[in-house]
């Protein structure tokens, strides 16, 4: 058996990350020929991961995604007289790490099946979001397809004749949801590897991609070699707990061969670190070891207020026996105050950067950056700001044997770069999340690019924590501190600012962040928790109604508050869209002029009693405000058509 392997690649950073020659080198095995093409210019860095195992190596623009790369590498990079010399044509794009098993055992079993192709995981017949009915179908990040179909007419015909897809939804909806039933309506056999029969449904809208939402499932139970990268951006809340997704990375560690740094490495890379942190559970509740073990760490204490002295001495008194202890102060009193205590203060105006570069010149393997707060009534009532010192002091160096526990955690964790104190939420605080971010993306945005930070950043989700407490890793200090130099004589806006870059800075040091909290502490954290959701859902539901999941409600209030805005601003308004967002939001659209579907669309002559309309019948350049209560994905195809026809006035929704 002769085969070609086809591979297609793109990062937007045009990096190949070391996963890509891990799977081209086991593809090597059974592949007598590798293409890749890079739907990007160039390759920045790790070209060494194509290079060793490619025999040709293309590059093209990312036009049509990987489905026009494969189709112009069938086409025109490799030929078809090229693809004649071979009995087998497999086509793998970068969407996923692995092998977790060995490939040739797979080849070996679905070639003794006499099938026409095949692949390694299909999705039954179902509904997938607003698209209406879709067929049966194989997953397109792995297909494999077999003579004679390779060689035959109604095979080139499909790739001569397949358009350069615009985006990636028209690319799932036309190519990837087709192509399987294109094939098996001209009398071609096929079959996919891994068993997802146990989760199917004959309810449609039941059917969900099995790889993306029980990975672990699939993974020990249903034979599938591989772990979809998608999944690692997916919110499943509405449908589970993400709890798929960690053991998957465990069992891979520890039941296989595969090295988990490989999927490491291109996450920390890859995503934003808030929503990694959430997908992955990067949360860790601590015991007291109760074992005082003598550690090469420092403690940075910065102090300011005179109140606190006594609270900071008794945390510090319970620690001073295993680690080092720097305290920093700007106040002469209380520099005195503590070095009367034993403890070695240093005199001192340097921004916390600038600390955290001293500790990491003393060779130091870990750092806590730790300050004190004003306990006092004179700001907030003492109460108060004794709870927000003790949510950072409890959590990151609450005794001896919890420190021992953390610093293990940052040993066997070797990809964590630093731990935070949990993001209080009482008082101030639960009134302060998420809000501020508004006001500093900005700015934060800025410094990471003049700081030529490798960091994924987006004004709609803010960084995991924003403090200047927590412990840190030297090597994400030396990294940074070799790049920037010192920061001795920057301006007082960065050291404002650097509470927000934490995350950042650690990610462009190739680490990840996480939260810490003391046992007893998460205990009551929780509660909080159940008491704010509660609480919250409940003002929800007595405003829209009740509803089964959070989407729903997040759907309804933002088509409210852009109907409130559309309102204010325009005479006559219309609604996008007739769908299940229309359906479930009516009652806050009801006083729309019109509804609107896009031409070629089947058209209802009234919905709710309202008329409905083609796009075509707006004039060009309509001035009406429109509401689009359309899903993401259909959102994106809309909204390029209003923009032919130069309508401006639109209020997106999701």
């Amino acid at each position: 058996m002769k085969r070609l392997l086809i591979y297609v690649t793109y990062d937007r950073q045009n990096i190949i990350d070391d996963y890509v020659g891990y799977f081209l080198s086991c593809m090597q095995l059974v592949a007598d020929y590798i293409a890749v093409v890079c739907n990007m210019p160039k390759v920045e860095k790790g070209l060494c991961n194509l290079s060793e195992y490619a025999d040709e190596i293309f590059y093209r623009e990312n036009v049509g995604l990987d489905a026009g790369g494969f189709k112009d590498m069938l086409c025109t990079f490799l030929g078809w007289d090229k693809v004649k010399q071979y009995d087998e044509l497999i086509l793998a794009n970068d969407s996923f790490y692995g092998p977790f098993d060995d490939i040739r055992r797979i080849f070996t079993e679905m070639e003794s099946r006499n099938l026409d192709f095949w692949g390694l995981m299909k999705r039954g017949p179902g509904e997938y979001g607003l698209t209406g009915n879709d067929p049966e179908h194989i997953l397109s990040f792995f297909y494999v397809f077999q003579a004679p179909l390779l060689h035959k007419k109604e095979f080139r015909d499909y790739w001569e004749s397949m358009p350069y897809y615009k985006d990636y939804m028209t690319v799932v909806k036309k190519y990837e949801r087709q192509l399987t039933k294109h094939f098996a309506d001209l009398g071609y056999a096929y079959d996919t590897y891994s068993d997802t029969e146990p989760n199917e449904s004959s309810k449609r809208r039941n059917q969900f991609f099995q790889c993306d939402y029980l990975s672990y499932e699939m993974i020990v139970k249903r034979r599938f070699p591989f772990l979809k990268r998608k999944q690692l951006a997916y919110n499943t809340l509405h449908n589970q707990t993400q709890e798929n997704l960690a053991l998957s990375i465990d069992y891979i560690d520890r039941h296989t061969d595969y090295d988990v740094n490989l999927i490491w490495k291109n996450l920390i890379r890859t995503q934003h670190h808030t929503e990694l942190q959430r997908s992955m559970g990067l949360q860790y509740i601590l015991e007291d070891s109760g074992q005082e073990v003598q550690l090469r760490v420092v403690i940075c204490v910065c102090v300011k207020w005179k109140n606190a002295i006594d609270a900071v001495c008794e945390y510090l008194e319970r620690i001073r026996n295993i680690c080092d202890i720097r305290i920093f102060s700007e106040d002469a009193y209380a520099m005195e105050r503590y070095r009367e205590k034993g403890y070695n203060v240093i005199l001192s105006d340097k921004s916390d950067i600038e600390i955290l570069q001293m500790a990491t010149a003393l060779q130091y393997s870990y750092i806590c950056l730790i300050h004190d707060t004003d306990l006092s009534s004179d700001q907030v009532p003492s109460c108060t700001g004794k709870s927000y010192f003790f949510n950072i002091w409890e959590n990151l160096i609450k005794n001896a044997g919890y420190i021992a526990n953390l610093i293990q955690l940052f040993e066997t964790k070797r990809y964590l770069g630093v731990l935070m104190h949990p993001i209080p939420i009482f008082s101030m605080w639960i009134g302060q999340l998420n809000y501020e971010w508004r006001g500093n993306y900005a700015r934060v945005e800025q410094y990471i690019k003049e700081l030529h930070l490798s960091a994924v950043i987006s004004p709609e989700i803010p960084p995991i924590h924003v403090t200047n407490n927590f412990w840190i890793r030297a090597s994400v200090i030396q990294k940074f501190s070799e790049k920037f130099g010192s920061f001795e004589n920057h301006d007082n806006d960065f050291a404002a600012i650097c509470n927000y870059l934490w995350d950042y800075i650690v990610q462009d040091g190739g680490k990840l962040t996480g939260i810490v909290e003391s046992s007893f502490y998460a205990s009551m954290n929780e509660v909080n928790y159940h008491y704010y959701l509660k609480t919250i859902m409940e003002w929800f539901a007595d405003r829209y109604g009740y509803h089964k999941k959070l989407y729903e409600y997040k759907e309804i209030f933002r088509v409210h508050t852009a109907v409130e805005k559309c309102k204010g601003r325009h005479e006559k308004w219309y609604v996008y869209g007739t769908g299940e967002i229309a359906e479930r939001c009516f009652e806050w659209i009801r006083d729309t002029f019109a509804f609107i579907v896009s031409d070629g669309q089947l058209k209802m002559p009234e919905f709710h009693g309202k008329p409905v309309i083609y796009l075509s019948e707006l004039p060009e350049g309509d001035e009406s405000g429109i509401i689009l209560c359309l899903s993401e994905e259909n959102q994106r195809n809309v909204l390029e058509m209003l923009e032919k026809k130069k309508i401006n006035n639109y209020y997106m929704v999701n």
